[in-house]
């Protein structure tokens, strides 16, 4: 498969791996189980959000990234691709693990706010859920495709010269007089490009 034709996929796939992080952050990373005696027992649990804030953002970046190829040149592309991978890693060192501080400050403070919360002695079995390594997962994979993107950019197809603003367009081109207009519609041709 020759690069031209990763070009798609490659972007495709970096949209699907951000979303899927944005997805998999906002779900139940952790959870435990309320118990006290004259209450009725209750669960509560944690996003990797509710942990760290961070971990969503970094996936919408990375989603946005995927929409920059689109619109980027080769050089662009580059940097974005290399945003791509700085967020990436940056996104799984933040994200914090089962076990870790920032899950179960984010988790005692959700069984604080629970009516069955009657004290530390309340709470019970601490369960994990694989969302965390879901999330991980798919910022490796976006590492990976930032890293095809700066690979790869030079040899990606670019949007024409008719996307780029007008005044750029006016700067690479040449002064057009009106009869050269006039001739250009009469061969059938657009004058404005």
């Amino acid at each position: 498969m020759t690069p031209r034709r990763l070009y798609g996929p490659v972007v495709l796939v970096t949209l699907a791996a951000g979303g899927l992080a944005f997805f998999a952050a906002a779900r139940t990373w952790a959870d435990a189980k309320l118990s006290s005696e004259g209450l009725p027992p209750s669960t509560v649990g944690v996003s990797g959000t509710d942990a760290e804030p961070l971990v969503s953002a970094l996936a919408l970046v990375v989603v946005t990234a995927a929409l920059a190829v689109l619109a980027a040149g080769p050089r662009l592309r580059r940097v974005v691709g290399a945003l791509t991978m700085l967020v990436s890693v940056l996104a799984v060192v933040v994200a914090p693990p089962s076990g870790s501080d920032a899950l179960d400050r984010a988790l005692r403070k959700a069984a604080e706010e629970s009516p069955s919360f009657t004290g530390p002695e309340s709470i019970g079995d601490i369960s994990s859920t694989p969302w965390y390594a879901v999330t991980v997962l798919a910022f490796v994979v976006a590492f990976l495709l930032g890293a095809a993107t700066i690979r790869w950019a030079g040899a990606w197809p670019t949007m024409g010269r008719r996307y780029e603003a007008p005044a750029a367009r006016a700067a690479g081109t040449e002064e057009v007089s009106d009869s050269d207009m006039w001739k250009a519609m009469d061969e059938g041709q657009d004058p404005t490009q």
